[in-house]
């Protein structure tokens, strides 16, 4: 028989179970923590005595753990091994069309290329437009001293008109010569005008008109016929 301080000892060295969950619960692992069985019991003495009873049975395995916290961040693995090369891969599909690039600069001046070959005769061209009429040439300069010709022979005579008062007067080579000058007779008539008439005459005409002013004509010719 175990007496009644015996078993006040024995009660005061057994912990509780609401505070053997609590130490489970704050612990925070995942391990198990059984609850402690029953003290011995002390036999032989009282609170001073140093003798321990027999180990009590096993107790029930507690409850599971909560879940604990995370770890800290491991540090930075080494660099890993290059794998081997893979295989080739599939051609690939034939990419859109790309947009238009911006004009490039300028390129430099190429080399000069090699002389071509002789092209083929071109077909004759069309004729061409009429030009514009040249500027007048500068004076040439003064030609040299001919040769003197041989002593030729010329043969002139003088053909006059009749005196007329109707105020003009012309008078002619015979046909086939060249007239060479030619001029006017007149007693108190004005002469308006005396000059080469063709083919090959002389004509002079008078101012005003009348039989006090009559005039007459006279033409120097050439004998060129045969």
């Amino acid at each position: 028989m175990v007496g009644a301080g015996v078993l006040a000892v024995a009660l005061n060295v057994v912990p509780s179970t609401t505070a053997i969950a609590d130490a489970i619960h704050r612990s925070g692992t995942d391990s198990a923590v059984a609850l402690p069985g029953p003290s011995g019991v002390v036999t032989g003495g009282d609170h001073g005595s140093k003798g321990r009873g027999p180990q009590g049975p096993q107790g029930r395995p507690g409850r599971p753990g909560h879940p604990g916290r995370p770890g800290v961040q491991g540090p930075q693995g080494y660099q890993g091994v290059p794998g081997e090369q893979g295989n080739q891969g599939s051609q690939g599909n034939q990419g859109n069309q790309g947009f238009q690039g911006n004009q490039g600069n300028q390129g430099f001046q190429g080399f000069q290329g090699n002389q071509g070959n002789q092209g083929f005769q071109g077909n004759q061209g069309n004729q061409g437009f009429q030009g514009f009429q040249g500027f007048q040439g500068f004076q040439g300069n003064q030609g040299n001293q001919g040769f003197q010709g041989e002593t030729g022979t010329v043969t002139t005579y003088v053909n006059v008109s009749d005196p007329v008062t109707n105020g003009t007067s012309t008078v002619f080579c015979n046909p086939g010569d060249q007239a060479t000058g030619g001029g006017f007779q007149t007693n108190n008539g004005i002469v308006h005008q005396s000059q080469p008439v063709a083919p090959n005459g002389w004509q002079a005409t008078t101012v005003t008109v009348g039989p006090s002013q009559p005039i007459a004509t006279y033409v120097v010719c050439v004998d060129t016929t045969p």
